[in-house]
């Protein structure tokens, strides 16, 4: 059966948000006369930020500065959509598929995909403020296969972490890992890249030339 519902992780899956938010990071320490490892907070990142948090201590008064610092979007340097994402994302709605974004992040994630006019492609945003369970928990993922009446055979859930991919998997659906780093080869999933054209390429391949999905 073709795969044709895509629940996207945000940071790191559709946009390249890591550069931002590692400078606002190393910026809000350095505000207050610490110097940090970028390459280690990035490190730390790419598992979770709560683990980043956890390593460096951070208080209270520093994650507000930090997110505030964050959520200018627009600071240098700005977190861009991947190569071919936009494509895909036009190609699914285009074609009937259905894509939902399933982030961590508050609606700062939305103002990133409304920016760019990729927002219109999605059928739903489900983001921190509605205090699904944190991933890997599959409660996010079977809260919008219920809600939209999915087949959990016909979705796909992708993201750059082991977190991501797992809340797909503990929900019981296919899952992509997008690897840009190359360094997550072990982590169980469906389909594994480092390349965001071949998640275009897996997109297409479920929907046949009169844009019906494949059986």
């Amino acid at each position: 059966m073709a795969i044709k519902n895509y629940i996207w992780d945000f940071d790191g899956m559709l946009f390249d948000t890591y550069p931002h938010t590692l400078t606002c990071f190393v910026e809000t320490y350095r505000r207050r006369g610490i110097e940090i490892d970028g390459d280690e907070a990035y490190r730390l990142f790419k598992i979770t930020m709560w683990d980043a948090f956890d390593f460096y201590k951070t208080d209270e008064a520093t994650k507000r500065e930090f997110y505030e610092l964050e959520n200018d979007i627009s600071f240098p340097p700005e977190g861009l959509p991947y190569p071919f994402i936009p494509e895909t994302l036009r190609f699914i709605s285009e074609h009937g598929g259905k894509s939902f974004l399933f982030t961590h992040r508050d609606r700062v994630a939305v103002r990133y995909l409304k920016k760019h006019g990729l927002d219109k492609y999605f059928t739903e945003f489900v983001t921190s403020e509605m205090n699904f369970p944190l991933k890997p928990a599959p409660d996010a993922v079977i809260y919008i296969i219920k809600n939209f009446a999915l087949n959990p055979d016909e979705c796909m859930m992708l993201g750059d972490r082991s977190i991501d991919v797992g809340s797909g998997a503990n929900a019981g659906i296919a899952t992509c890992l997008f690897d840009e780093d190359g360094t997550l080869t072990d982590v169980p999933c469906t389909l594994y890249t480092r390349d965001t054209s071949k998640i275009f390429d897996f997109v297409k391949s479920n929907f046949n030339t009169d844009g019906e999905t494949e059986n």
